[in-house]
C-alpha cells in the first residue's frame, strides 16, 4: 500500500480519536498496535514491545523523573511564596508590576522545575487574587501567569530538551544553554507587552497603594528569598555547563537540594514527602504512557516507509531551506493544539532526523525552536492543559472565557520570540558555542 495512503489513514484516525476525546497513550499506542497488527500479522506485535523495552534503557530518561520529584517537592517549600514577596516588594510600586513580578518569579521557578504545571498553579494560586485584589484586569492577570508558567518547558532543566535530546542524540547540556537564550527573550517580552499595556492603559495592572509600599530596609531583607533558589539553579545547571556532573547526575542534585529548600522552610515531614512520591510517579506514569505510546506509534510509522515519503517529497518539489524550516515550525504548532508536546516529539522526530544533515540544520538550534513552538501548545485550544488547570484554581470571577480571552496577546509573543530565534539564530547558539565548542 502506498505510504502517502498510509499516513492519511494513520494520521485521520488519531485525529479522529483524539476528536472523540479519547487519551492520547491510548490513542497512539492503539493505532500503533493496530497497523502492526494489519501490515505484518499479529506475530509482529513483538515489535512495540521490543522499541518500549529499549526506550525503557535509556539510562538519560532517569533525569526526567528526578526533575519532577525536584519540581514537586518546591510546589509544596515555600521557595514560590517568597519570591512572590521579593517581587511584591520591589516593583509592585510600577504599573503591572505585580505582573511583571509575577513573570520573573515564573522564569525563576521554571529554571528550577522544567514543566509548565509547577509556575502556573504556584503563581495561580498565589498572585491570581493579589492582582485581582489590587484592581488588575482579569485577563492580563490571568494570561501573565499562563505565558510565564509555560517557560518551564523551554528554561533548563527542561524535561522537553531532555527528551529530544536522548532521542537525537545531541548534547543535552548545548541544548539547556541554547533554552536558556530563547527563554529569557521570551520572557523580556512578555515583561515588554505587559509593562507597554499597563504604560497606556494604567487601569489595567494599577500600582499597589502608597500605604501598602515598602521601604528600602525592607525590600533589602525581602532578597533572603531569592538565595535558595538562585544557589538551587546554579547547583543544578552550573554542575552541567562546567561538565561536572551528566544531566540525570544534575537531577539528582537538584531533587536534594529541593529536600533541603523545604527543610529550611520546616515543611520537610513525612506527610509530604508521601504526597510528593505519590504526585511524582502521577506524572512521571503520564509522562512514561505517553513516552511509549509515541515512540511505537513513530517507530510502525517509520517501519511503513515515512523516511521514504519525506525523501521522495523533498526530491521531487524541491523543497527549499526556508519553505521547509516554515512548514516544520507550522506542523509543530499545529499538532500543539491537539496533542502533548512529548507526542509531537516522539512522532516528528524520526520523520526529520534524515532531513538534519540534507538541509544542515543545526540540531541544538532546532531543538531549541521546538521548544519554543510547542509551549504555546499548552496554552492554545482545544488540548491546552494550562488552560484547564487555570480554570480549577482560578477564583470564581474568573471565567473559562475569560482564560481564552487573556492568552492571545501573549501566544503572539511566543510567536514573535519563535521569529526572532529563527531569524536571529545567535539567539540560542552563541551560549553553548561559547560553552560546548
Amino acid at each position: 500500500m502506498d505510504i502517502g495512503f498510509v499516513s492519511i489513514l494513520l494520521f485521520g484516525g488519531m485525529f479522529f480519536l483524539l476528536a472523540l476525546g479519547l487519551p492520547v497513550a491510548y490513542v497512539l499506542g492503539g493505532l500503533a498496535t493496530l497497523f502492526t497488527a494489519v501490515f505484518w500479522g499479529p506475530e509482529s506485535l513483538f515489535i512495540v514491545v521490543a522499541r518500549t523495552f529499549a526506550m525503557m534503557q535509556t539510562t538519560t530518561l532517569v533525569a526526567a523523573p528526578l526533575f519532577v520529584l525536584m519540581a514537586t517537592v518546591l510546589e509544596r517549600s515555600g521557595v514560590a511564596e517568597d519570591l512572590f514577596e521579593v517581587m511584591y516588594r520591589w516593583i509592585g510600586s510600577i504599573k503591572g508590576g505585580l505582573a511583571v513580578g509575577t513573570v520573573l518569579a515564573c522564569t525563576i521557578i521554571a529554571a528550577m522545575s522544567g514543566i509548565a504545571s509547577t509556575g502556573v498553579v504556584m503563581m495561580g494560586v498565589m498572585a491570581l487574587p493579589a492582582m485581582l485584589k489590587r484592581g488588575y484586569d482579569k485577563r492580563l492577570a490571568t494570561g501573565c501567569i499562563l505565558a510565564g508558567g509555560v517557560l518551564g518547558p523551554l528554561i533548563p532543566p527542561s524535561i522537553s530538551l531532555v527528551l529530544y535530546g536522548t532521542i537525537a542524540k545531541v548534547s543535552i547540556g548545548a541544548l539547556f544553554a541554547g533554552g536558556m537564550g530563547a527563554g529569557i527573550l521570551c520572557s523580556f517580552l512578555i515583561i515588554g507587552y505587559i509593562l507597554i499595556r499597563c504604560y497606556i492603559n494604567p487601569e489595567l495592572g494599577p500600582p499597589i497603594p502608597p500605604e501598602e509600599r515598602f521601604d528600602l530596609k525592607a525590600k533589602i531583607a525581602s532578597l533572603k528569598g531569592v538565595i535558595l533558589p538562585l544557589l538551587l539553579i546554579g547547583a543544578v545547571l552550573g554542575s552541567i555547563y562546567s561538565g561536572i556532573a551528566t544531566p540525570t547526575e544534575a537531577a539528582a542534585v537538584g531533587a536534594l537540594g529541593a529536600f533541603i529548600c523545604s527543610a529550611i522552610h520546616r515543611r520537610l515531614d513525612w506527610k509530604l514527602i508521601s504526597d510528593v512520591a505519590k504526585s511524582t510517579i502521577k506524572v512521571q506514569g503520564f509522562i512514561m504512557w505517553i513516552l511509549f505510546s509515541a515512540q511505537a506509534f513513530a517507530s510502525v510509522y517509520m517501519g511503513l516507509g515515512a523516511a521514504t515519503l519525506v525523501t521522495r517529497l523533498v526530491e521531487t518539489y524541491e523543497i527549499g531551506w526556508w519553505t521547509m524550516l516554515i512548514s516544520i515550525q507550522v506542523v509543530w504548532f499545529l499538532l500543539g493544539c491537539v496533542i502533548d508536546a512529548w507526542s509531537i516529539l516522539m512522532i516528528t522526530l524520526p520523520i526529520l532526523m534524515p532531513l538534519i544533515p540534507i538541509y544542515g540544520f543545526d540540531p541544538v538550534w532546532l531543538g531549541v525552536l521546538y521548544a519554543v513552538n510547542t509551549q504555546t501548545g499548552y496554552l492554545t485550544p482545544p488540548f491546552g492543559a494550562m488552560l484547564f488547570m487555570m480554570k480549577g484554581i482560578a477564583p470564581k470571577e474568573v471565567t473559562m472565557t475569560d482564560i481564552y480571552q487573556s492568552i492571545t496577546p501573549f501566544v503572539l509573543t511566543q510567536l514573535v520570540c519563535l521569529a526572532l530565534c529563527i531569524v536571529f539564530p545567535a539567539v540560542i547558539t552563541w551560549l553553548p558555542r561559547l560553552l560546548f565548542e
